[in-house]
């Protein structure tokens, strides 16, 4: 085989609904004419972010056996030797990492003699959600690990908080991490430029990281996914969805999945990051007969809770309890 150029090598990382995907959008179109190859790393057996990231890539690799920390020695390799030995070698690769993996972890393994002749660690990029972002660092150690990692940090969504707020939490990034660049962001966009340099070899060891921080929060979290044949009432699902979230935002890290409404055949993606709910028209529903399905991921979820929330919302269910009452007060219960 002939002698091929080095891959470059981009780890997009951060927390569940900080904007990785978003990124990772706008950075493909951006190189679009470049042989782009994206790996991205589901939590859990749904795949719903791989429908929504752009087609500017060459070819798209979907690990969803767990946190990507966890198999480095399974899946991961195996993309990476089919890459290595690939007759065309791809220009760019991007790892778009579960919001709970361990990005340190997964950085280690580009440092490996074997894997740095062929692959280069240019940057390892962490999103941080501005309205969600103090709140994790508090109560995640992934979080913390994430930023301290990181060459660039993107502090997104900062038209959801004053400006006062957005300099604090620059003060505080820098404060975790002073080695890194940070740019700050509205919708997840930043120049291309910012992919250019070298990863500064200044940004704190993973072994010292290991000495304050233990991986053990990530097997604490729990994907439950819900699917159903059923269609929704979109008042009533918004309305079960909002009230979760602001009761348990910080036990429900993220909602998100395609669902089908009463009397539309449109495909609704159905999106959570912290407290805020979004639900966006994605095409229309392929077919006769589709199945909504909606991933949850966050610490201690039941697929009974869930179910519990979900289920005045469909309609099936919703018309089975009206007939019950009906009965129920016939009988004179």
């Amino acid at each position: 085989m002939k002698s091929q150029s080095t891959i470059n090598v981009y780890l997009i990382t951060g927390f569940l609904g900080a904007g990785k995907t978003t990124l990772l959008n706008h950075l493909l179109k951006s190189l679009e004419g470049s042989r782009n190859v994206v790996i991205e790393n589901e939590f859990g057996k749904a795949s719903i972010d791989g429908n929504l990231i752009a087609k500017q890539y060459s070819q798209l690799y979907e690990l969803n056996n767990g946190c990507i920390c966890c198999s480095l020695d399974e899946e991961l390799y195996d993309v990476l030797n089919v890459l290595a030995f690939s007759e065309q070698r791809p220009d760019n690769l991007f790892i778009e990492t579960t919001g709970v993996a361990d990005a340190g972890t997964v950085a280690e393994i580009f440092k490996r003699e074997d894997v740095g002749k062929v692959f280069k660690l240019k940057k390892v990029i962490c999103v941080a959600d501005a309205e969600t972002v103090e709140d994790y660092i508090t109560e995640t150690e992934e979080t913390i690990r994430q930023i301290v990692i990181s060459d660039l940090i993107i502090i997104n969504k900062i038209n959801f908080v004053s400006p006062e707020y957005v300099a604090k939490l620059e003060s505080l990034m820098h404060s975790l991490n002073p080695f890194a660049e940070i740019i700050l962001s509205a919708d997840g966009k930043i120049s291309i430029d910012a992919l250019e340099g070298e990863r500064q070899e200044k940004t704190p060891d993973i072994s010292e990281i290991e000495q304050n921080f233990k991986h053990t929060n990530v097997h604490k979290i729990k994907t439950v996914t819900y699917k159903t044949e059923n269609v929704y009432y979109r008042d009533y699902l918004m309305h079960a969805l909002n009230v979760s979230l602001m009761i348990h935002y910080k036990q429900i890290y993220r909602i998100k999945g395609f669902v089908k409404f009463e009397g539309s055949n449109e495909k609704v993606l159905v999106q959570s990051t912290g407290k805020r709910l979004t639900f966006e028209n994605y095409g229309t529903w392929e077919d006769d007969d589709p199945i909504s399905e909606l991933v949850f991921i966050g610490v201690g979820l039941e697929m009974a809770a869930v179910q519990r929330i979900l289920r005045p919302a469909i309609k099936k269910v919703t018309n089975d309890k009206l007939k019950t009452m009906r009965l129920a007060i016939k009988g004179g219960i």
